[in-house]
């Protein structure tokens, strides 16, 4: 006969409602007897708690929200393109600000001019833009924008090609004296010509630049 004096304490909420907290009060062999009765509801009390921590635990992972930035491969390309674009226009426009773009021959003919800058400081800002948009088209997909940006650019090196042609070296040797007592009436009368040329492909290339500018301004 086991004589003790029990006390039950009502479990956390965590424990579930079967399990609680025995306290007994016992002396001499009763002790040892008691303690064998509530060993295995002791082990399945505790067993049953590690199981309810770990639901709980598994339900607030399953409840939290987890948000992923995903950016698409084909984003990231077309926006890589359009930045490229965006420098080679810029650069084209330095040339564009050296030339001058006239409505009609008519209106060059009133002016004379081709261009804002000298024949040198055109060239070597040619040169600069070629270095830096030729690279920037090579990676640049075949698309109307690369062309239209192709077409600005060897428009604006084809008028500097034209303009090299009447270009007035500032030292003259003999043999250019030479050449020029030897040029025959067919060769001036084309030579008058060349100055229309250059600002024909100036227009053209004003052109391809507008349309450029249009393209990668128009909404996606």
């Amino acid at each position: 006969m086991v004589s003790c004096v029990e006390f039950v304490i009502p479990s956390h909420r965590a424990i579930p409602k079967d399990c609680g907290s025995v306290i007994a009060k016992c002396k001499g062999p009763a002790a040892a007897t008691l303690l064998l009765i509530l060993l295995p509801l002791l082990l399945n009390c505790t067993a049953a708690h590690a199981q309810s921590v770990a639901r709980a635990l598994s339900l607030e992972q399953n409840d939290t929200a987890f948000e992923i930035s995903v950016t698409l491969p084909n984003e990231t390309d077309q926006h890589s393109e359009l930045t490229r674009a965006s420098r080679a226009i810029a650069a084209l426009k330095r040339l564009q600000n050296d030339v001058l773009i006239y409505r009609s021959l008519g209106e060059f003919e009133a002016n004379g001019k081709m261009a804002r800058v000298s024949y040198e400081t055109f060239q070597n800002e040619l040169q600069e833009v070629l270095d830096e948009v030729e690279p920037i088209l090579s990676r640049l997909p075949q698309s109307k924008l690369k062309m239209e940006i192709s077409n600005a650019l060897y428009s604006f090196r084809d008028g500097g090609f034209w303009w090299r042609k009447i270009q007035r070296p500032r030292v003259v040797n003999i043999s250019t004296m030479n050449l020029r007592s030897t040029t025959t009436t067919s060769d001036e009368a084309l030579m008058s010509t060349v100055p229309y040329t250059v600002v024909i492909h100036w227009r053209q290339a004003n052109r391809y630049l507008d349309r450029a500018e249009r393209l990668i301004s128009a909404p996606k």
